[in-house]
C-alpha cells in the first residue's frame, strides 16, 4: 500500500492524503487524470515529483498505487476522461477518505453529481445549475438581467458556457479550471501567442455588454476615462477567467506577455493588442495608446507595471508613487501639497485633485462672505409638553417655542415669524406675563413679556429667559437682542418643566426637573429668589404645570397658585412678602385618583369669597374641587389612544387644554379626542351639559380618511379677535372660531429624517418623517401644500433631475426604515406609481442620477442598489463591499460613478454600469451632488475632538462657494467650498435642539433648510451674501538692501534705497522735527531715500520723538556720521533709549557694550562712544550711543552670540519707525533694536517664526565674531 494508508477491500479509485504520518490529512477527490507521463510506468530514478518526498501516491483508474512516488512535476496536464473510460459508474462521486484511516468515513458514502455525457456525444450538454456554482459571474455574486447560461462539464470541473458553444473555450466557452483551450490557428493581424488562440466570448456578459455600448456611445469620438475604466474591467475579468487553480492570474498574464517580449521588459501596441486577443478582449489600436497614456507612457509599455496595476490592487501603485500627508492643511502654512492625504476619521486615504490649487486653501481658512439668516421655523412642541406653552401676545400675535427657539407668529396674510434665539439648548416651559411691569423705567404692557426656561446643557446649568415679545430676535439683529432679564441655575436643577408669572407680573414661579421637582419662586426683576421647595418626589416629569390664581388682585383673594402632574394636585398658599411658602395636597375624595394634566381657577362667587378649582384629568373628566377636595367629576371629553409620554409610560392625553376666557365666564377645554367644548362659568361653577358656545372639533391635515384626529395639547383665546387658538399632538398651530378653522402653522407629527429640493423650483422642497407621511412644502407662502401617508417610516427623499411624470412633474423618491422604496409623482398629487421593497433594514439615503436614468439607494443591509428608471425601477445591480451601514451616496456628473460612505467611516466608488467597487483613486471625478462627509473636500468640517458620527450630513452649494453641514450638537454650520483646512472658520446657526439630520441648498442656493430630527421640527434660512472687506494692503516684500558707497552697510530691507554720497567723515543735519503726536514724514515716492552710514534714512529720525512712539524708539536730536559728538548731547538720564550708540557709527553687537561684556565674548571692541566722560553708566552704554544698534539685556548674555537666536536688522524706510528686518548673521542686533521691554518674537507685529525662512536661520553655533578694529563697524 505505500504511503496510501490503504487497506484491502477499499476501491482503488479511492485517493488518499499526505504521505507519512499525516493521519487524519483529508486528500483531494480524483479527477480522472493520468499520474505518470506515459502509461503507468513510475517515474525515473531520482526524479522530482509533486509534493516532494513525502508525497502520497495516487490510485487513479486501474493503476496500482507507487510506493514513495508521485505525479512527476514535467507531466503534462490530462485531459477529462469519462467515467466509463476509468471504469467507475457514471454520476458516482470518487470517494475521499483520510490518508491513515483505516475505517470508512462519510466520505466514503456515495453520493450523485451530474451525469457525464455518454461516449459518443459532445461535452456540453445542459444539467441543472448546482448551488455553489457561479453563472458569468467569477466573484460568486447575484447578477441582474444575464442571459441564460448553460453548465457543462468541461476540462476538470462544472464550466459556464454558452449556448452554440465548443467543449473547452472556442466561440462560446471559456474554462476556469485550465490553463486555456488547446492551441489552434493563429489569430489574424499578427503572430499568435503561443498556447493560446483569440476567444473574445471569454468576458463575462455583463462586461463584454458594457465595452460594447461603451464603444457604441463613443464612436467617432475621443476615448473617455469611464471607456477606459471599462476596457481595464474587461481585461481583467478576462485575465481572472482563465486563471485556474495552478496558475494565477498574474502569473498567466505575464507568462502571456513574456511569450511575445523581446528580452526588454515592455511591449508596444501591437504586442500588447496581440496579448488582449489571447485573453478574449479585442482592443483597437486608439484604445491601447489610450490606455498606454493612461498608464503613463507612450509608445511602449511595461508590461509588468501594467499587470500589477491591473490586476494586484489597482491603488496600491498609485500610494505607492505619491507624497503622504496626515492630516488636513493648517491655516497659514503652505498648502502646496499633491499626494495622499490620511486624515481623521476617514478610514481611507483621499488624494488632491490633479489641478489642486493651494490658493484654495485660503480661502477655506477664511470665514464665508455670507451668512444664514433664520427665516422660518415649521413645527411646534406639541409632542413633550406637559404645560401650557400657547399664548396670545397683546397684539394677537401667537406665542410658542419649538426645539431651542422662542417664536413669534404673526397671522395671515403677513404669515411672519421672529425669533427668540438667546437659549442654546431644549426649551421646556413658557410663560406670558399677564399684567404690565415696569423694568429700569421702561413700562412693558400686559401680555408682552415672555419667560421661557431651558434645560441644562454640557457648558452650563439651566436658565430662564425673560424677554420682550414685540421686539424678539431680528434676523440681522443680535441674537439676544430682545433679552430683558436672565436667572440661571446650578445643574443640579436639570432643566424646567413648568413657568408662570404671578397676577402682578412681579414673580415668577418655576418647577425644576431634578429628582425633588424643585419650586422657586423669584422676584425676576431683582433676579432674587424668595423661596425654594420640594414640589414631588419621582423621576421627572412628576409636576405638569403651574397655575397662579388670577382673581388675586381683582377680587382679593389669597396670594397662591396650583402645583399638578402625575397622580396629585397641590396648593402653594404664601404670605403677603411673598418670602413664605406652604403646601397643601388636594384630596380626590372619592373620586378615583388619576393623572391631572391641566388646572384652572373659577371666578369666586364673591370678592373673597369661595372659589372653585377644575382640574381636568387623563381620561378626559374635569374634576371640581372645593376647598381641598374634589367634590364631583364632569365627562367631558373621550380619554383617547393610550400613547407613550415623556417619562416612558402609557398613558391618555387626557384634557390638556383648559382656559378662562372672557373674563372668566368662559371655560375652554380641549381634550385628546380633538374637540375644544365652551363651558358656561359665569357664576363661578360648571355644570354638566352647560355650555357657552359650541363645540369645536379639529380636523385631521391628512385628510377626510385618517381616522387619528389630533389631540389637543394647549389653547388661548383672544378677546380681540373671538378666535381660539390651538396647538395639536401633529405639532400644528390652529385657529378656530365658532364657524372657522383655519390651519396656521403645519408640522410634523413624529422625527423628521430628511429633505430634499425641487430641481428646477427653488421655492419646492419635501420632507418626510416617522408620521409616515411626505411633505411638500412651499417656502415663498411658508405652508405645506401636498402631504401623502406611505404606509411605512420613511427615512429618505429625493426628486428626480426632471420631469418625468404624466404631468410634467417629478418622481419624488422615498425609502423606508424597514427597505421600502415607493415612487410618487408630483404632477398627479404624489399618486403612487411603483413600490419595491429590496432591502430588509432599511434605506438611508435615495438620490437621481444625472439625466434621470438611474436610481442609487444607500441601505442599511450595507449594500447599494441601482435601478433602471426607464425600465421601470427594475434593479439592475447591487454594488456590495461596505461593511456597515451605507449612509449616502452621490453621483458623478456624468453619471458612470456612485460615491458612497458609510457608517465606519469609509468610502468607497462604483461602476454605476456595472455595480463593481473601482479600486483607483476617483480624484478626478466631478460629482453632481457633494453630501458625503467624508473626501479630501470636506476635510475641515470636523471639529477638534469630534468622532466620525458627529457630522451627520453636507451639502455643497450648486455655485460650489459654500458648504452647509448639520452636526449632533444641533447646529447648522457654514463654510467656504472646499473645505481643506482643520477645524475650519465657519458661522454656526443655533435653534435645533435634537441631532440635526439633513441639510440641502435649494436650487438657486437661495434657501438653506435643515431638518431637526427628534425635535420634529424645519428650519428655513435665508442665504445673505455679504460686502467683501477690502484686501489689507500688500506686505513690501522682503529684499537684500544695496550698499553704501564704502562697500560696508548692508542688510535687509522692505523698501529698497539708494545710497546717497555721504563721506564717512561728513556729517548731516536732520529734517525739521515732527509735530508732537504726529507720524514719521514719508518722503515722496519719486525720491530716493538717503540712507546714511550708520544706516538711517532722514526721514526716520526725528528730534524730540516720544519713547512710547514705534516701540519705544526715541533717537538723538542729530545724527552723525562717524565722528565726535560734544558731551553734553549725549542722554544722561532716564530710560534706555534704543536708538542711541556710538556717534555715527551703524548698530553691532561690537558696538555700544560694557567692556565686560565685550571681554567675555572675546570680542575686540573699538572705543567708539564708550568713554566714561559721556555719562553713561556700563549699563546704558550697552543700548549704545545715538546712532549705534540698541541691544536687548538679554542679548548681552554668552548665549546671544552663539547663534541661537535670529539676527535682525531695521530696515529705515522713510517714515517706517523703524520695522525689523533679519540680517544675515544671527546673534546681533543692527540698527535700532527693539526696547529692553519689546519681545523678539512680537515686536512690531513681526512673527519671526513666519516670516522668516530656514534659509535665513543658523542650524548650528557660528564661531565668536571678532572685529578688525581698522574695519568700519558698519558691517561683518
Amino acid at each position: 500500500m505505500g504511503g496510501t494508508g490503504g487497506r484491502p477491500g477499499i476501491p482503488t479509485t479511492s485517493v488518499g492524503g499526505y504521505g507519512g504520518g499525516l493521519g487524519g490529512t483529508w486528500g483531494k477527490a480524483g479527477r480522472g487524470l493520468d499520474a505518470g507521463a506515459a502509461g503507468n510506468q513510475p517515474p525515473a530514478a531520482g526524479q522530482q515529483t509533486r509534493g516532494g518526498p513525502r508525497a502520497a501516491s495516487a490510485d487513479v483508474g486501474n493503476r496500482s498505487p507507487q510506493v514513495g512516488g508521485g505525479v512527476p512535476l514535467d507531466a503534462p496536464r490530462q485531459e477529462y476522461r469519462p467515467p466509463e473510460h476509468r471504469q467507475e459508474a457514471a454520476g458516482v462521486r470518487p470517494k475521499v477518505r483520510a490518508a491513515s484511516a483505516a475505517t470508512a468515513s462519510a466520505w466514503d458514502k456515495p453520493k450523485p453529481m451530474p451525469r457525464a455525457p455518454p461516449p459518443g456525444t459532445t461535452g456540453h450538454v445542459k444539467v441543472a445549475r448546482p448551488k455553489n456554482a457561479t453563472a458569468a459571474k467569477p466573484w460568486g455574486r447575484e447578477s441582474v438581467g444575464l442571459n441564460t447560461t448553460e453548465f457543462a462539464l468541461s476540462g476538470q470541473g462544472l464550466e459556464a458556457q454558452r449556448e452554440g458553444g465548443g467543449p473547452g473555450g472556442g466561440a462560446g466557452g471559456y474554462s476556469m479550471g485550465s490553463r486555456g483551450p488547446p492551441p489552434r490557428a493563429p489569430a489574424s493581424g499578427g503572430a499568435p501567442v503561443p498556447g493560446f488562440v483569440p476567444t473574445h466570448a471569454v468576458m463575462p456578459a455583463d462586461s463584454r455588454d458594457e465595452l460594447a455600448a461603451m464603444r457604441a456611445a463613443g464612436s467617432g469620438g475621443a476615448l473617455t476615462d469611464a471607456h477606459l475604466m471599462t476596457l481595464e474591467d474587461a481585461i481583467r475579468d478576462a485575465v481572472r477567467m482563465r486563471r485556474s487553480v495552478y496558475e494565477g492570474s498574474k502569473e498567466m498574464l505575464m507568462r502571456l506577455f513574456k511569450s511575445v517580449d523581446d528580452g526588454s521588459g515592455d511591449v508596444d501596441v501591437g504586442e500588447f493588442v496581440r496579448v488582449c486577443e489571447a485573453v478574449g478582449v479585442a482592443v483597437s489600436t486608439d484604445e491601447a495608446h489610450a490606455l498606454f497614456r493612461r498608464f503613463g507612457f507612450d509608445t511602449v509599455l511595461p508590461y509588468e507595471r501594467f499587470a500589477h496595476q491591473l490586476l494586484n490592487q489597482p491603488a496600491r501603485q498609485l500610494a505607492e508613487d505619491m507624497p503622504v500627508r496626515k492630516g488636513a492643511f493648517i491655516a497659514g502654512q503652505n498648502a502646496n501639497f499633491h499626494g495622499k492625504i490620511l486624515y481623521r476619521p476617514c478610514r481611507k486615504p483621499v488624494y488632491t485633485p490633479s489641478d489642486w490649487d493651494p490658493a484654495l486653501a485660503q480661502r477655506s481658512a477664511e470665514l464665508p462672505d455670507a451668512r444664514l439668516v433664520l427665516e422660518f421655523v415649521y413645527g411646534y412642541q406639541g409632542k413633550d409638553n406637559t404645560a401650557q406653552n400657547l399664548f396670545y401676545t397683546s397684539e394677537n400675535k401667537v406665542l410658542y417655542y419649538t426645539a431651542g427657539v422662542g417664536v413669534v407668529y404673526q397671522r395671515s396674510p403677513v404669515h411672519h415669524q421672529y425669533f427668540f434665539l438667546g437659549h442654546d439648548d431644549d426649551i421646556s416651559a413658557l410663560a406670558l406675563c399677564p399684567a404690565a411691569v415696569d423694568l429700569d423705567g421702561r413700562q412693558y404692557p400686559a401680555k408682552t413679556l415672555v419667560a421661557t426656561g431651558q434645560v441644562t446643557s454640557v457648558d452650563h446649568g439651566p436658565y430662564i429667559c425673560v424677554w420682550d415679545s414685540r421686539t424678539g430676535s431680528q434676523p440681522d439683529g443680535p441674537p439676544s437682542a430682545s433679552e430683558v432679564a436672565r436667572i440661571e441655575f446650578d445643574k443640579e436643577a436639570s432643566g424646567f418643566c413648568a413657568l408662570a408669572f404671578g397676577p402682578s407680573g412681579t414673580r415668577l414661579a418655576a418647577v425644576a426637573t431634578d429628582t425633588y421637582h424643585t419650586v422657586y419662586v423669584y422676584d425676576w426683576r431683582k433676579r432674587r429668589e424668595l423661596f425654594s421647595g420640594r414640589g414631588n418626589m419621582g423621576d421627572p416629569p412628576q409636576v405638569y404645570g403651574l397655575e397662579w390664581n388670577p382673581y388675586e388682585l381683582t377680587h382679593q383673594m389669597p396670594s397662591g397658585f396650583l402645583q399638578f402632574g402625575k397622580k396629585h394636585i397641590k396648593l402653594w398658599s404664601g404670605g403677603d412678602a411673598g418670602t413664605s411658602w406652604s403646601s397643601k395636597p388636594l384630596s380626590f375624595g372619592r373620586l378615583p385618583m388619576q393623572n391631572v394634566t391641566s388646572a384652572q381657577w373659577l371666578p369666586p362667587r364673591a370678592s373673597g369669597g369661595e372659589q372653585l378649582i377644575v382640574a381636568g384629568t387623563d381620561d378626559g373628566q374635569l374634576y371640581v374641587f372645593k376647598g381641598l377636595a374634589a367634590v364631583k367629576a364632569i365627562a367631558a371629553h373621550r380619554p383617547g389612544p393610550k400613547q407613550i409620554m415623556s417619562d416612558g409610560h402609557p398613558a391618555h392625553n387626557g384634557v390638556r387644554g383648559l382656559r378662562a376666557a372672557k373674563g372668566g365666564s368662559v371655560l375652554l377645554s380641549g381634550g385628546a379626542d380633538g374637540t375644544v367644548l365652551q363651558w358656561d362659568t359665569s357664576d363661578g361653577s360648571i355644570q354638566e351639559a352647560r355650555f357657552a358656545g359650541r363645540a369645536v372639533q379639529l380636523k385631521s391635515p391628512f385628510g377626510p380618511g385618517d381616522r387619528n384626529v389630533p389631540a389637543v395639547r394647549a389653547l388661548d383665546y383672544s378677546t380681540d379677535l373671538d378666535r381660539i387658538v390651538v396647538g395639536t399632538s401633529n405639532c400644528d398651530v390652529c385657529e378656530v372660531s365658532d364657524t372657522t378653522e383655519e390651519t396656521l402653522m403645519d408640522g410634523h407629527a413624529g422625527d423628521v429624517w430628511h429633505c430634499a429640493f425641487h430641481p428646477t423650483k427653488p421655492n419646492v422642497f419635501a420632507t418626510v418623517s416617522d408620521s409616515g407621511h411626505v411633505h411638500l412644502w412651499d417656502s415663498a407662502i411658508r405652508q405645506m401644500t401636498h402631504c401623502a401617508a406611505l404606509g411605512f417610516k420613511p427615512r429618505a427623499v429625493a426628486f428626480s433631475e426632471g420631469a418625468l411624470g404624466a404631468g410634467g412633474g417629478c418622481h419624488v423618491a422615498v425609502g423606508g426604515a424597514k427597505g421600502h422604496l415607493k415612487i410618487l409623482d408630483e404632477g398627479q398629487n404624489l399618486r403612487p406609481i411603483h413600490e419595491a421593497k429590496d432591502s430588509r433594514e432599511g434605506i438611508a439615503d435615495v438620490k437621481y442620477s444625472p439625466g434621470n436614468r438611474m436610481l442609487a439607494a444607500a441601505t442599511y443591509d450595507t449594500v447599494i442598489d441601482l435601478y433602471s428608471v426607464e425600465r421601470g425601477y427594475q434593479r439592475v445591480s447591487r454594488c456590495t463591499g461596505h461593511s456597515s451601514t451605507v449612509r449616502g451616496v452621490d453621483w458623478s456628473s456624468d453619471a458612470s460613478i456612485v460615491r458612497s460612505y458609510s457608517a465606519d467611516y469609509e468610502q468607497l466608488f462604483w461602476n454605476a454600469r456595472t455595480g463593481k467597487q473601482i479600486t483607483l483613486p476617483q480624484r478626478d471625478v466631478d460629482f453632481h451632488t457633494f453630501t458625503s462627509v467624508l473626501g479630501f473636500h470636506v476635510m475641515g468640517v470636523w471639529p477638534a475632538e469630534a468622532d466620525g458620527t458627529d457630522v451627520n450630513t453636507v451639502d455643497r452649494s450648486r455655485s460650489r462657494q459654500l458648504l452647509v453641514t448639520a452636526d449632533d450638537f444641533g447646529m447648522v454650520k457654514l463654510f467656504n467650498y472646499p473645505c481643506v483646512v482643520d477645524d475650519a472658520p465657519h458661522r454656526a446657526y443655533r435653534g435645533h435642539s435634537s441631532h440635526v439630520m439633513c441639510v440641502r441648498f435649494s436650487c438657486d442656493d437661495s434657501i438653506v433648510c435643515s431638518t431637526g430630527g427628534h425635535d420634529w421640527a424645519v428650519f428655513q434660512f435665508r442665504l445673505v451674501h455679504l460686502d467683501k472687506a477690502p484686501p489689507p494692503p500688500a506686505e513690501p516684500a522682503t529684499v537684500w538692501g544695496p550698499l553704501d558707497d564704502s562697500g560696508r552697510t548692508f542688510g535687509y530691507t522692505k523698501t529698497p534705497a539708494k545710497v546717497g554720497g555721504l563721506s564717512p567723515s561728513a556729517g548731516t543735519s536732520l529734517p525739521p522735527p515732527s509735530p508732537p503726536g504726529g507720524s514719521l514724514p514719508s518722503p515722496p515716492m519719486s525720491q530716493s531715500p538717503v540712507v546714511h552710514a550708520a544706516g538711517y534714512e532722514p526721514a526716520d529720525v526725528s528730534p524730540h520723538v516720544q519713547p512710547q512712539l514705534h516701540g519705544g524708539f526715541s533717537p538723538a536730536p542729530t545724527a552723525y556720521v562717524q565722528g565726535g559728538m560734544p558731551p553734553g548731547d549725549m542722554p544722561m538720564a532716564g530710560p534706555m533709549q534704543p536708538g542711541c550708540g556710538a556717534p555715527g557709527v551703524m548698530g553691532s553687537p561690537l558696538q555700544g557694550m560694557a567692556h565686560q561684556g565685550m571681554m567675555q565674548q572675546g570680542i575686540s571692541m573699538p572705543q567708539h562712544g564708550m568713554s566714561p566722560q559721556h555719562g553713561m553708566s556700563p549699563q546704558q552704554a550697552s543700548y549704545g550711543a545715538p546712532g549705534a544698534m540698541g541691544m536687548p539685556p538679554e542679548a548681552q548674555q554668552p548665549h546671544a552670540f552663539s547663534g541661537s537666536g535670529a539676527l535682525y536688522a531695521r530696515g529705515m524706510a522713510a517714515g517706517g519707525g523703524g520695522s525689523q528686518q533679519p540680517l544675515q548673521q544671527q546673534g546681533s542686533w543692527a540698527a535700532g533694536g527693539p526696547p529692553v521691554n519689546a519681545s523678539v518674537d512680537s515686536y512690531h507685529g513681526y512673527d519671526t517664526a513666519s516670516e522668516m525662512g530656514a534659509s535665513q536661520t543658523l542650524e548650528q553655533n557660528p564661531a565668536p565674531l571678532r572685529m578688525n578694529p581698522d574695519q568700519s563697524p558698519g558691517g561683518f
